[in-house]
């Protein structure tokens, strides 16, 4: 019985060795994340908003984008942005 514990604590020494090691080489297992800036929350341009027309959402930074009287309207395509305007001049 004894020799089985020694041999498991070897065993668990020489894990934690390469362990050791390996954290050495190629950095800390855990990466450190930073909590975002308190300007970071403030900047809308990285907003998700929402197609009219489709109901997908996207990074406002890419969506087409829309300029009317009362609101600004965002669009996932050049199609999408055809269609409102379509269905808009219709009614």
């Amino acid at each position: 019985m004894l020799n089985i514990l020694i041999r498991l604590l070897v065993f668990l020494s020489a894990l934690w060795l390469v362990r050791r090691i390996l954290a050495f080489l190629f950095g800390p297992g855990r990466r450190q994340v930073n909590p975002p800036s308190p300007n970071a929350t403030a900047d809308l341009s990285k907003k998700m908003v929402k197609d009219p027309i489709c109901g997908m959402y996207m990074d406002s930074r890419l969506a087409v984008r829309m300029e009317t009287k009362q609101e600004t309207l965002y669009f996932c395509s050049d199609e999408c942005q055809r269609r409102f305007l379509q269905q808009s001049s219709g009614d």
